[in-house]
């Protein structure tokens, strides 16, 4: 028996299992939240005259983390086909985007956030080309990074950053090495680098980008050249993205490379040496290119990748529960708990909130979720964590006070619909 007084603030959280992070994982535990932060993490009962939620023999884990998302293109969700391939894929989503309006896209994205906070997820990077999504997440419960995203051979607007926001923060995307020019690239990368912040860029992802790094032709190039594109001052060939984007001075630790499909050892090293995160969205890989990345031999090489979802016009949810479903489907070898680390603590590091999010650690922020299921054992626990089905069945367990700035939920124990 834990025998403890609590502060008028404090509130205790119990259940069958607390998920710390997936290596730290306690049976009959609690979690004390005090004034929107956690303040202990332990075993067995506290005394308390109050203040105090048993929410079952379930687990309560910490919130997940979608670290690639296009909440603009939700209104698209099964309007365009991806069995044709990435170009026509790619063609016939401009033109859907353009025909749908942005009133459709911005109540897409609204109920995409929706989804994003009822599946279990707090923390987000957002990638926006058209710029709608940024109210939307700033008046959202969700934390995380709004990623401006910039295509071709100009900047048409004003690049703006803002690191000082504490709960959603501003930042740059470049689109990808074969979608914007050199030049344009590094000034993106410099301007999230001068405000030490996360940058993303799509990197490896198709069959037409390797081939147009690497010649300067093929079917990208004139798929370029139809959109008045003119990649002549690119520099290009080159030996292949990667290396390309270490040659430009893109790679570091605050630059996030998503999908990463055609890649190897040589690769990896770069990566690695360059401490660059690696963003993981392999439902949208496998309906886009019917291809995926080498997930277990980037473990091998040392690189811990964390998970996003892409957009709802090339994978069929925004839940982070359905991507570790399906990487533990295609990769039955890796295991639940690394499975689970990609969905949590690295998806939290690679967008700069490691200090508030991804675990359940003393003094990181007072959101997590509960899941009612019933195990007997650890190992049982994370298979069932990482496989099964929570969609509608998650608990949000809220707890905040606007511990990290911005307009927060000041409620506890709200159920997802």
């Amino acid at each position: 028996m834990i025998l403890k007084r609590l502060t008028k603030t404090s509130l205790v959280h119990k259940a069958g299992w607390v998920v710390v992070d997936p290596w730290t994982i306690i049976q009959n535990g609690f979690v004390r939240v005090e004034s929107g932060l956690i303040k202990e993490v332990g075993q067995g009962n506290i005394k308390f005259s109050g203040n105090f939620i048993d929410h079952g023999s379930g687990a309560l884990m910490p919130a997940l983390v979608n670290a690639h998302t296009h909440l603009e293109l939700c209104a698209l969700k099964g309007k365009v086909p991806y069995k044709k391939g990435f170009r026509f894929w790619v063609e016939k989503l401009i033109k859907q985007r353009e025909t749908i309006g942005a009133k459709a896209l911005h109540a897409g994205a609204k109920k995409g956030i929706k989804d994003l906070i009822e599946s279990g997820c707090k923390l987000v990077g957002e990638i926006s080309t058209l710029g709608l999504t940024w109210e939307l997440l700033l008046n959202s419960d969700l934390a995380g990074i709004w990623f401006k995203e910039f295509l071709g051979n100009e900047l048409n607007e004003k690049i703006s950053c803002n690191g000082e926001l504490k709960r959603v923060i501003k930042s740059v995307s470049g689109h990808a090495p074969h979608t914007l020019a050199p030049e344009i690239l590094i000034k993106l990368k410099k301007a999230a680098h001068k405000n030490n912040l996360p940058f993303s860029i799509h990197l490896a992802e198709s069959e037409d980008e390797i081939q147009f790094l690497k010649t300067g032709k093929g079917a990208w190039a004139k798929f370029l050249t139809s959109r008045s594109i003119d990649f002549s001052r690119w520099g290009l060939p080159v030996q292949g993205p990667v290396q390309y984007l270490k040659r430009l001075g893109i790679l570091d630790n605050k630059t996030i490379a998503v999908h990463l499909i055609h890649t190897g050892k040589n690769d990896f090293e770069t990566l690695l040496h360059h401490n660059t995160y690696i963003c993981l969205c392999l439902r949208s890989n496998n309906n886009l290119h019917q291809k995926l990345p080498g997930v277990d031999k980037m473990l091998q090489a040392g690189i811990r990748p964390c998970l996003g979802t892409d957009s709802l016009a090339s994978a069929e949810s925004v839940s982070i529960f359905d991507e570790m479903k399906f990487i533990s489907r295609s990769f039955p070898l890796i295991s639940p708990a690394d499975i689970l680390s990609m969905a949590t603590v690295n998806g939290a590091e690679a967008l700069g909130f490691k200090n508030r999010y991804g675990s359940l650690a003393p003094e990181k922020c007072g959101y997590f979720i509960y899941l009612p299921i019933n195990v007997s054992n650890r190992s049982d626990l994370l298979e069932t964590i990482v496989n099964a089905d929570f969609k509608g069945h998650c608990k949000i367990v809220c707890d905040y006070h606007q511990a990290f700035g911005n307009s927060s939920p000041r409620n506890s124990g709200q159920e997802a619909t």
